[in-house]
């Protein structure tokens, strides 16, 4: 009987680690080398890709990233994830307190570095605002976009 769990653990994962190989793409060359160049001490997770392009998932020092890459090899950002709103810069936090969504719940922080400057998200909604009767009804949910200085740029309403 333990020799049968062995056996059907081992054959659980390794169905998982099949799969885990099989879902990452091998990117053109053009793609390949822009990230190696950009990202030397990386370690590369995986591709993806996208109608957009492709997507790097790889780590620098523990720290999670994404880059992102048009199919000829121009690099359109990075993600990097940022763990608390005291780590984002102060233009960042007194516009974001400014915008009307100051008191709203927090459920993730990024900044993504683009050719044309930095973008800082934050991933808000309102639960927090709400009482129990009301929760599921009246929930919103937005990703805010803010530029290095401070402006609310985009609103993305999530689903």
């Amino acid at each position: 009987m333990k020799k049968l769990i062995i056996l059907i653990v081992i054959a659980l994962f390794s169905k998982s680690m099949i799969a885990q190989a099989g879902s990452s793409v091998t990117p053109p060359a053009s793609v390949a080398k822009a990230f190696a160049s950009q990202f030397p001490s990386a370690y590369l997770r995986k591709w993806e890709q996208r109608k957009e392009g492709f997507i790097a998932d790889f780590r620098i020092k523990k720290t999670k990233l994404f880059a992102y890459y048009a199919p000829d090899g121009t690099w359109k950002g990075t993600e990097a994830p940022i763990k608390r709103t005291k780590n984002l810069p102060a233009s960042v936090r007194e516009g974001w307190n400014n915008s009307g969504y100051g008191s709203w719940y927090v459920l993730d922080l990024k900044k993504i570095d683009q050719p044309d400057g930095p973008l800082y998200t934050i991933h808000v909604n309102n639960g927090t605002l709400l009482d129990s009767d009301h929760h599921d009804a009246f929930l919103e949910e937005y990703v805010l976009f803010f530029s290095e200085k401070g402006e609310l740029v985009r609103k993305d309403r999530m689903p």
